[in-house]
This record gives structure tokens, C-alpha cells and sequence, in this order.
């Protein structure tokens, strides 16, 4: 089996040129057509395409061949997930698990189906545990676990979950979500201070962030100091004139409603 098509395929994945990818795979698979590992690379380029029946079809004749192969179980999982198939996917999810059960990555996608289609916080909260148990940086686990009791109202583990993530240095897409969700729980509180420090050193790593400002301007309205929360309010709609927090807290302090 020459191995040229597959290699240049797979750059070509890398450089996100995924219609030359799938030409070097379509001409591989022209010369072995049962070759499961190419089906799948071809499965995960039509899935970048959001190709996703095509890629479905590509990923299952992949498993046709051999069904042990747990990273082709996410990849099936994935584009179920992206069909809204949401049982199936978890289904491939548990099937990859089962076959190799020390993926944190799978656990959290696991864990993340749980709760953003069907609310199964606890069972969720296992999931994120056991991949925080194979990779305890694994930010975006401790991202979803203190989501999960935050839904909860365990806001002591909520907020622990928070100060684990931000321990960590490395970036995240979460990052500023994590700020505005400790800030949150520290609102619950009435613990306004220890929330303005906060969602200040989340300023200070993302300083065009309209989330970040929408939440800072929040505390600040319920802490009654009304002239810096409708300046952060107009810096929140400045950065992003939809943010549906900003418009909310606008249109209340128009109606009177703070002050």
C-alpha cells in the first residue's frame, strides 16, 4: 500500500484545504477501497466540510471493516452530534469508551452531550471527572464541571471547579466564561468586591471582551455605583451592540429599575 496519497492528505487536513485532502484520499481508496484508516481520514475531512451524510456513510464503511478502531467511534459520534442524532452520538461515545477507556478528550465530549441535550448534570460530572482523572488540565472538563454545579447550586464546588481551571496558565476558548461564571457565583453571594476583583483580572487577559463587561456591569449596578455600570453597559453594546445581557441592563436602567 503506497502511503504518498495518505501523507499529503493529511497536510493538505492540516492547512484546512480539505477539498485536496479529499482528492489524495479519493485516489488512495481508488487502489484499496477497504482501507478503514483512510475511510476515516476521508470521514473527518467531509465532516470539516459539514458534509456530514457523506461522512457518516465514509465513517461507518470504515467501521464495517474494523469495528474496534475507538478513535473512529468519536469521529461517528461527532457527526451524529453535529446532526443532532444526540442518542447516537452518545452511543458511539460509550461504544470508543468501552473499546479504550483512557481518552480524556472522549469523556468530556461525553460529559458536554449530557448536559447541553439532555440536563444529566451528576452523570455528567462522572464524565468530567474521569477525564480530569487521565489529564487534570483538561480545561475544558473543569470549564463544563463548574457549569454543571453551578446548574446544580453547588456553588462551593462550582466555585472550586472555577479556581482549578484558572490555576491553570494555558489559553483557553473558555477563559473568559470561567470569569464571568466565578463573578457569578460571588454575586449569589453578595460578595461584590471579591466579584469586581475578579472579573478584573479576567479584563485584564481579555480587554475587548462585551461578556466581560455586560457581568462587570451587572455587579456594579446591583453594588448601587450606577455610573460605572452604565459606562461598562455602553462599553459592553460598544464592543458588541448585540449582547443580550448589556441591552437587558440598559433597558432597566432606562425603566428605572436600578437607582
Amino acid at each position: 500500500m503506497s502511503t504518498e496519497y495518505i501523507k499529503k492528505g493529511i497536510i493538505f487536513v492540516n492547512q484546512k484545504e480539505y477539498d485536496n485532502a479529499l482528492e489524495c484520499f479519493n485516489k488512495e481508496l481508488e487502489a484499496d477501497s477497504k482501507n478503514s484508516i483512510v475511510l476515516g481520514l476521508k470521514a473527518l475531512a467531509l465532516m470539516d466540510l459539514n458534509r456530514l451524510d457523506e461522512a457518516l456513510l465514509c465513517i461507518s464503511s470504515s467501521l464495517e471493516i474494523d469495528s474496534s478502531n475507538y478513535e473512529a467511534w468519536v469521529t461517528k459520534g461527532e457527526i451524529f452530534r453535529r446532526l443532532n442524532k444526540n442518542r447516537e452520538a452518545l452511543h458511539c461515545f460509550d461504544l470508543s469508551l468501552q473499546i479504550n477507556s483512557k481518552q480524556s478528550k472522549t469523556w468530556t465530549k461525553r460529559g458536554f452531550l449530557l448536559i447541553n441535550r439532555y440536563g444529566q448534570f451528576i452523570e455528567a460530572i462522572n464524565s468530567f471527572d474521569k477525564a480530569l482523572e487521565l489529564n487534570p488540565k483538561d480545561k475544558n472538563a473543569l470549564y463544563f464541571k463548574a457549569e454543571s454545579y453551578f446548574a446544580l447550586k453547588n456553588y462551593k464546588k462550582a466555585l472550586t471547579a472555577c479556581d482549578d481551571y484558572l490555576k491553570i496558565t494555558s489559553v483557553n476558548v473558555f477563559d473568559s466564561n470561567v470569569y464571568s461564571l466565578k463573578t457569578k457565583i460571588l454575586m449569589i453571594s453578595d460578595n461584590f468586591e471579591e466579584a469586581l476583583a475578579v472579573i478584573d483580572e479576567g479584563l485584564k487577559i481579555n480587554p475587548d471582551d462585551d461578556s466581560i463587561y455586560a457581568t462587570k456591569a451587572m455587579i456594579l449596578l446591583r453594588a448601587h455605583k450606577y455610573d460605572e455600570g452604565i459606562k461598562c453597559v455602553n462599553k459592553a453594546l460598544e464592543l458588541n451592540p448585540n449582547n443580550i445581557i448589556a441591552l437587558k441592563l440598559r433597558n432597566n436602567v432606562l425603566k428605572g429599575k436600578f437607582g
